[in-house]
């Protein structure tokens, strides 16, 4: 009896992998049997068709677009956030990829480069604002903040831990007062000394006539309170 007869059967070409210059075109090559079972492509003998061959669709012109890195991690841990991404314009030839200023791609859609994102609710969470203005600029002062427990939604909450609480207030500026020296600050009369004495100084008229006098005390005063 004949055995079955071996054919070589070959599928059309896939379209080239490049959409210019240089690129490969691919097809399938199977070795049948009359019986339609597939064999090694050995058992049809050795004129195996190709099953590629190079694909030229001319040179390509150089092309300008957006290009886009990966979306970053989302900047919070928990609820709501954001990512970024570098946008870069690109000019595309056969040599490769050229860098372009922005301007180049102003013609085209740029693509966001910061969005939102959402991950799972963070649950019951301390919030706090800013710092006041330190209530002294020197000699030791204070300044307060806002704290406050706040759920998902933005509302009051008591789910907060209390041992991880910020603090609402603390000291600020504990550095001494220098007072300013005006390089015109001089004592307008002989007897400044006795003004000093008298302990006159901090009334504005002799602040003024005996200016020097009267500065020089308040810096011995203020760096007398800093050392005690």
């Amino acid at each position: 009896m004949r055995g079955p007869c071996r054919v070589i059967q070959c599928y059309s070409l896939h379209s080239c992998s490049a959409e210019c210059g240089m690129g490969i075109r691919t097809r399938g090559v199977l070795c049948l049997t009359n019986h339609i079972s597939s064999l090694p492509l050995e058992g049809c003998g050795h004129e195996r068709p190709t099953d590629s061959q190079v694909c030229n669709h001319g040179p390509c012109e150089s092309r300008i677009e957006w290009f886009t890195a990966p979306w970053s991690q989302c900047s919070t841990e928990c609820g709501s956030g954001s990512q970024q991404r570098a946008v870069v314009c690109l000019m595309k030839s056969d040599e490769g990829f050229n860098v372009m200023p922005p301007y180049e791609c102003s013609s085209l859609d740029k693509p966001l480069n910061q969005q939102s994102c959402h991950l799972k609710p963070c649950g019951a969470m301390w919030y706090h604002t800013d710092w006041s203005a330190c209530s002294k600029t020197c000699e030791g002062g204070f300044r307060v903040r806002e704290v406050r427990c706040l759920s998902d939604d933005m509302l009051s909450s008591e789910g907060c831990e209390e041992e991880l609480k910020p603090v609402e207030r603390e000291e600020c500026n504990p550095e001494p007062c220098v007072p300013h020296i005006d390089e015109n600050c001089r004592d307008k009369y002989f007897n400044c000394n006795v003004v000093v004495q008298a302990r006159l100084c901090v009334y504005d008229y002799y602040k003024t006539t005996c200016c020097s006098s009267c500065t020089r005390v308040a810096h011995r005063q203020s760096q007398h309170r800093a050392l005690s």
